[in-house]
């Protein structure tokens, strides 16, 4: 859509008022586009350097994964304190697309290790950029009791707590 497009070409550039105003405008229009365009809307919006943030929260907030999964894993304008909303209310394919971003802080690798699954215990234990505190490596090895993969996940991380070696099972 050619919002969308002016919106990209410009985001560098714009002030801080005139986002507010492209925010606006295409929070108006995901209220009446279908299903497909949302899809293409969420990729692109995902991509800038600087994000609609009430647009991006929208996308990320819908059940279909389409939607909201290029804004959970990409977009630089959802900060820590959106994701730990929604990783507590939704499910977990949204999880595994947040655990996918290139960085997120401990408070939200807790969020996700409380109520992910083991791919999303997988998925923050190989992503280097997840951080991960003691509490959420302890909760991890636990749950690599009974799963090699992600036990052997854990165990290449350079930020695991050594006292926490002897309880992962790799043999």
């Amino acid at each position: 859509n050619r919002v969308t497009d002016l919106f990209l070409v410009g985001v560098d550039n714009y002030s801080d008022e005139q986002i507010a105003i492209f925010d606006d405008v295409i929070c108006r229009l995901i209220e009446n586009i279908g299903s497909s365009a949302l899809i293409e809307l969420s990729a692109r919006l995902a991509s800038a350097s600087r994000g609609p943030t009430n647009a991006l929260n929208r996308l990320s907030n819908s059940d279909d994964i389409a939607v909201s999964g290029p804004a959970l894993e990409r977009a630089p304008g959802l900060t820590d304190q959106d994701l730990m909303v929604i990783a507590g209310k939704t499910g977990q394919k949204q999880l595994a697309a947040i655990a996918g971003r290139s960085q997120f802080s401990e408070s939200v690798t807790n969020g996700l290790v409380e109520r992910g699954d083991a791919t999303v215990s997988r998925k923050i234990s190989a992503n280097l950029g997840a951080r991960i505190s003691e509490t959420g490596f302890v909760k991890l090895v636990n749950k690599a009791k009974k799963d090699r993969e992600l036990a052997t996940a854990i165990s290449s991380r350079s930020d695991l707590p050594e006292e926490l070696v002897p309880f992962l099972k790799l043999a």
